[in-house]
């Protein structure tokens, strides 16, 4: 897996704190701690699959779309990290028992765990993320 669902989830969780305006990409930037860019091109997925909406201009930038109560982590890890737990399989030796079948065997075995994930990231929200970070 990668760090994009991460960052994405630190970008919605960083604008649950200022719900109350917008903040630009450059603010959430240093939160994060990543290249501009990068945080760019997933602030641009997030809001494609309405988790945020922005406004372009001088008093522009991010916020929620929705309530941090009805973000899933399902939804994020969805548009950020899907297909991601599947393993990459070597082109396996047809003559051979294990290298003829062992990909596909694989390929189902992670493609049951990452169902499982999913059904797991439905049950966490952005505002217990927020809760936790209020507890600590």
């Amino acid at each position: 897996m990668n760090s994009d669902f991460s960052i994405a989830v630190h970008c919605v969780a960083y604008l649950a704190t200022r719900s109350e305006q917008r903040v630009t990409s450059e603010d959430i930037a240093q939160s994060v701690t990543v290249h501009p860019v990068r945080l760019r091109k997933i602030l641009s997925l997030l809001r494609k699959e309405g988790i945020i909406f922005s406004k372009e201009g001088a008093k522009g930038g991010f916020s929620l779309k929705e309530k941090p109560e009805n973000i899933t982590l399902d939804k994020i890890f969805m548009i950020t990290s899907e297909g991601t737990l599947l393993p990459k399989c070597p082109e396996g030796n047809e003559n051979c028992i294990v290298g003829k079948n062992l990909s596909s065997i694989l390929l189902n075995i992670f493609e049951d765990a990452e169902e499982h994930l999913m059904n797991y990231l439905k049950r966490i929200t952005i505002q217990d993320i927020m809760n936790e970070i209020n507890n600590r």
